[in-house]
C-alpha cells in the first residue's frame, strides 16, 4: 500500500498584538469594506498579505484581523490564528476547493 506525504511550506509569521485606544474602530472600518467580498476575493487578500509578510505596521494587523474575522464568519474558518488572543500569525498560502480553502500543498 502505497504512503502519500504532503509537506506544508514553512512560512509562518507572527506578531505580538497588544491592543490600543483605537483599534477596535480601525479593525471595524476595515471589516465593513470586505462585507461583500467575494470568497474568490477573500482568498486573493489573504495570499496577497501572506505574500508581503508581517512588516509590523499596526494599519496591516488591523487588516489582517478584520480579514480573519470574514474568513470565519463566511468560511467558518480563517487561515489566520489568533493565539492567546494576541499572537496573530499568517500561514501557508490557500487555495480555493470548491466552496471552501485548503492550505497549498509543496509538491
Amino acid at each position: 500500500m502505497a504512503t502519500i506525504h504532503q509537506t506544508f511550506k514553512s512560512n509562518k509569521m507572527t506578531y505580538l498584538f497588544i491592543p490600543q485606544a483605537g483599534d477596535r474602530e480601525a479593525i471595524d472600518t476595515r471589516l465593513s469594506a470586505l462585507e461583500n467580498a467575494s470568497k474568490e476575493e477573500l482568498i486573493t487578500i489573504y495570499n496577497k498579505y501572506q505574500k508581503t509578510g508581517i512588516v509590523g505596521v499596526r494599519a496591516q494587523i488591523h487588516g489582517i484581523l478584520a480579514l480573519h474575522y470574514r474568513f470565519n464568519a463566511v468560511f467558518g474558518a480563517s487561515p489566520i490564528s489568533i493565539k492567546d488572543q494576541f499572537e496573530v500569525a499568517l500561514q501557508t498560502p490557500i487555495v480555493p476547493v470548491g466552496d471552501h480553502w485548503e492550505f497549498e500543498i509543496e509538491d
